[in-house]
């Protein structure tokens, strides 16, 4: 299964160890859930966003926060 790493642009947060998904989709679609959960009772920060990298430590996705 393919590893996916999250990283939260504009607080310096790195994810290290990262998560297996079956594919890109289901790790976009974490994100997205992630980010939806960040997003409750928080004023918008337009430079925040999550980011997924595949384990070739590719950006395959960039969702805001």
């Amino acid at each position: 299964m393919p590893h996916y790493y999250f990283h939260l642009h504009g607080s310096g947060a790195a994810d290290m160890d990262g998560q297996k998904f079956p594919d890109d989709a289901a790790a976009i679609a974490e994100a997205k859930e992630v980010a939806g959960d960040l997003r409750i009772g928080r004023v918008s920060m337009s430079q925040e966003r999550i980011v997924v990298k595949n384990a070739r430590r590719e950006t395959i996705h960039e969702e805001p926060l």
